[in-house]
């Protein structure tokens, strides 16, 4: 910490620490006085020559040096609130006051006679009692400050004790003044004339000496004299035991014995002041330290302010501060330039910047201004309109609220930059992304169904042209059906990838559909590849569309087949997990908080990080041509993204590869069993008659050829106006069998309730190849079945047994 950080905790005389120069000294003042008053013993009763102006200068230097000492301890006392420095100032308060009474007991100092009392009784208990004052008020001080934890006055009471403390002193010196004055003939007799040998046979002058002596031993012995201030406190209580050891043998005034006594306690109270004195020329000189350090960190402040003037001028970058209270603010030429001023404005606060906002925004900048409020970050990005010419520019406000000392925002500073060019081009640069990625996703489907019609087209071509071989016919009907699913194949993931597909979500145990499902993996990752399954037995349900998670896995373990072509080890575990804010932070549609892990991993070749970032993407794939799509990582990110959870991937070139699947936690119970026996084909044995609605004449044809070949009789109807006037009438129908998404303003979820209510018994089925319009804006009930397009008889004949129950 700098000096200059420092100067308002400055050390003081009350609590800066003792150094070893400072004790050095304190012990050689004691040993030169100690040395001065056994010397002098021998000859303190010797006369000395008379001194007529002694007394009144020494009593008026006694009196000036005790009151500066009063003056600093109490003004020190009302800067820090210590109750021992209190005591210290009380205690030389009183001393002051003591020897003035103790002067105007002298005759003819300043009138004729004497101003105080009538004898020289009186001027020997003022001695007397000045002499007890020091001891006095030293003992408390010890005990208090010897415990080293701050006794303090509490701030609001701190000047009513002061007040209190030194009123007390008062009370006591006019309490002394009326003892040894009014009732001096009550007190023991201590002088005669000049000859204050009585002071001694009369035990008062060892009870000082020994009052003083024991003020020592306590001041030592509690404080062990760590600071300065208690060092020399000590120093000057053991001159006055030296005062009074040297002024009693002497017995009388004008003797050597009271002249050194005198000296050595005008110099015990010359101890402490020379030390405060000293002290405060050495804070002068740490203060005039600390300002040239201040005035030098102020030219560097200067220096960093220019150098971020020109750094935040060269960004186009404009600053502000901004007094809550008084409503003063401070702004560079920039900032008003922003909001299209050409000279600066005389005022700036919150609601002039929310008069620029557009209305759009003010609700939502308005709220961060209150929530920056709260928790001291501004952060805005928002519109404004110019005042110059009214133009919409897109602005970014940071900044930081400076709270006052009760928590209430006081001030604020921050940049704001005009943010209208950035963003242009960052959507200039996203529409540029997206044709890209349309770009490459149409390549790659239209490579893939033209690959696919190829096979399909031919293969009926040459059954059209030669239909009167059977044999040959069903292998080019074959052909072309596994062309067909492929085809279903690719349309299902991506809609998987774009989140499209439909799905009809479980609440499951991820655990009971991967042992389900573990004989299937088996078969697809073959022989060479062992599996191993790690799963945890405590884990948490989670809610998703059981075929499409088993489809990921299964495409998470063909992927790590591929990876493994010499064979490895396929582990895939589940366990509970955690997702922290950062750790999702670019997904801002997720929540931190309880997720299922589904890890799959491989000690295969790996990924290095240009392929780890595509590999999600469609069509992006490392296999050879021909061997991959590209569309089954793609196919599982979405499917976990639809399922509200998180994709990623860990791998490192030779060190196998990791996918962890964070799919959300689920509070409701699992589904324990689901039904794995395949359902008898299903044909219609009372005759049962499907009312077909369907937009696509030939899709329409292929329903009614299946539904007759499983014995329904059919009414077709190719848009909901035209079915609903057939359920309105009295034709037998069983089963309302409708395309998803149709023209006429009606779908076929809108169709299924109408038709409800006009036959409230009435069976629905609903078919559609792509519902994500009809199903943002009307969801598909949840016991209504659904049949996926392309489909075929065998998948339509199960639906329809589920219909019918």
């Amino acid at each position: 910490m700098s000096k200059a950080a420092s100067a308002s905790t400055l050390a003081t005389l009350a609590t800066a620490r003792a150094g070893r120069a400072q004790r050095r000294l304190a012990v050689a003042v004691s040993l030169a006085f100690g040395a001065v008053t056994l010397a002098l013993l021998p000859v303190a009763g010797r006369p000395i020559p008379s001194m007529p102006g002694f007394v009144p200068v020494y009593q008026s230097a006694l009196i000036v040096v005790y009151g500066l000492t009063t003056y600093l301890f109490l003004a020190q006392y009302r800067r820090i609130r210590s109750i021992p420095l209190l005591v210290l100032g009380s205690g030389s308060l009183y001393v002051t006051l003591v020897v003035l009474l103790q002067m105007l007991s002298f005759p003819n100092v300043l009138a004729q006679g004497r101003l105080v009392g009538d004898g020289p009784d009186t001027t020997t208990w003022l001695w007397t009692f000045w002499h007890l004052g020091p001891p006095l008020f030293a003992l408390p001080y010890a005990v208090m400050d010897g415990h080293q934890r701050p006794l303090r006055a509490p701030p609001e009471r701190a000047g009513r004790i002061g007040l209190l403390t030194v009123g007390g002193t008062l009370a006591a010196v006019a309490l002394t003044w009326v003892a040894v004055t009014r009732y001096v003939h009550l007190l023991p007799k201590c002088v005669d004339g000049d000859d204050y040998w009585l002071l001694t046979t009369s035990g008062v002058g060892p009870g000082v000496v020994g009052l003083t002596v024991l003020a020592l031993v306590v001041l030592c012995w509690k404080t062990r004299l760590r600071t300065v201030l208690q060092l020399w406190l000590a120093v000057s209580l053991l001159l006055l035991v030296f005062d009074n050891m040297v002024t009693l043998p002497g017995a009388a005034r004008a003797t050597v014995g009271w002249f050194a006594g005198r000296m050595e306690a005008l110099i015990a109270g010359f101890i402490l002041l020379g030390v405060y004195l000293r002290e405060i020329d050495f804070l002068y000189a740490r203060a005039e330290a600390a300002a040239d350090e201040r005035e030098a960190r102020r030219a560097e402040l200067q220096l960093a302010r220019d150098n971020l003037a020109l750094a935040l001028e060269a960004a186009e970058m404009g600053d502000w501060d901004l007094d809550l209270r008084s409503g003063v603010s401070r702004r560079s030429p920039r900032h008003d330039a922003i909001f299209g001023y050409n000279e600066p404005v005389s005022a700036w606060d919150i609601e002039t910047f929310l008069a620029h906002v557009v209305p759009e925004d003010r609700d939502a900048v308005r709220a961060a201004f209150e929530a920056g409020g709260k928790n001291g970050r501004l952060d805005i990005d928002c519109r404004i309109r110019r005042a110059d010419d009214g133009a919409t520019r897109w602005v970014t406000v940071r900044g930081k609220f400076y709270q006052s000392g009760t928590g209430q925002p006081r001030a604020m500073a921050g940049v704001v930059m005009d943010t209208t060019r950035q963003r242009e081009a960052e959507e200039r640069l996203n529409q540029a992304q997206k044709m890209e990625a349309i770009g490459q996703l149409t390549g790659g489907v239209a490579h893939d169904f033209n690959n696919l019609l190829t096979i399909i087209v031919g293969n009926l071509d040459l059954i059209v042209r030669k239909p009167d071989n059977p044999q040959r016919v069903e292998r080019l009907a074959t052909s072309a059906m596994t062309a067909a699913r492929r085809g279903a194949e690719v349309t299902e993931k991506l809609l998987s990838f774009s989140r499209r597909q439909v799905v009809r979500p479980e609440t499951v145990n991820p655990n009971r559909l991967l042992k389900d499902f573990q004989a299937l993996l088996g078969r697809a990752v073959g022989e060479t590849v062992e599996i191993r399954f790690d799963l945890d037995a405590s884990l948490d349900p989670v809610r998703l569309d059981p075929g499409q998670f088993e489809s990921a896995v299964l495409n998470l373990a063909v992927n790590a087949r591929d990876a493994m072509p010499g064979g490895g080890v396929l582990t895939v575990k589940t366990c509970n997990a955690h997702l922290d804010a950062h750790e999702i932070a670019d997904r801002p549609d997720l929540r931190p908080g309880p997720y299922v892990l589904v890890a799959v991993s491989d000690t295969g070749q790996g990924m290095d990080a240009a392929t780890r970032g595509r590999a999600f993407e469609p069509f992006f794939t490392t296999k050879d041509v021909g061997k991959g799509t590209g569309l089954g990582l793609s196919q599982v990110y979405g499917f976990v993204r639809q399922a509200g959870g998180h994709a990623q991937i860990k791998s490192e070139v030779g060190g196998g590869t990791t996918v962890e699947l964070y799919l959300p936690r689920s509070a409701e119970k699992a589904v324990e069993v689901r039904s794995e026996n395949a359902l008898p084909l299903r044909r219609a044995v009372s005759g049962e008659v499907v009312l077909a609605v369907e937009d696509e004449p030939a899709v329409l044809e292929m329903a009614v050829e299946s539904l007759t070949e499983l014995g329904y009789r059919t009414l077709t109807a190719t848009q909901a106006s035209e079915a609903l006037k057939r359920l309105a009438g009295r034709e037998r129908i069983d089963i309302l069998f409708s395309d998803v998404v149709m023209p006429g303003g009606m779908n076929g979820v809108q169709l299924s309730v109408e038709a409800r209510r006009l036959r409230p018994g009435l069976r629905v089925l609903l078919t559609s190849g792509y519902t994500g319009t009809a199903l943002d804006e009307h969801a598909v009930p949840a016991d209504l079945p659904l049949l996926s397009k392309p489909y075929r008889r065998d998948e339509l004949a199960n639906k329809l047994r589920v219909v019918l129950g």
